[in-house]
């Protein structure tokens, strides 16, 4: 059986705007980087990846962006923006 991977996001309601803060992660890496951050009160959610990521730099990775839009498949998607855009 193939390894399941996440990414991890921040999403910033008041702006509508997502960022992704990592990929390429086990499901006990991820669940422990959104506790993490949640503890310093940032809103963060995993999502399932359909594959492993080849990019290395999460941020720059379209892939990621690609899993973001297909979990969230609502009427408002949040927009991705870099963590440097802030």
């Amino acid at each position: 059986m193939s390894e399941k991977f996440q990414l991890v996001i921040l999403i910033d309601g008041r702006s509508d705007t997502y960022t992704v803060w990592d990929h390429n992660l086990t499901a006990d890496k991820a669940r422990e980087a959104v506790s993490d951050l949640r503890r310093k009160l940032l809103h963060a959610f995993t999502v399932n990846q359909l594959m492993r990521h080849e990019r290395e730099d999460a941020e720059a990775c379209r892939s990621c962006r690609k899993d973001v839009q297909r979990a969230y498949d609502l009427p408002s998607r949040p927009r991705f923006q870099r963590r440097d855009q802030e």
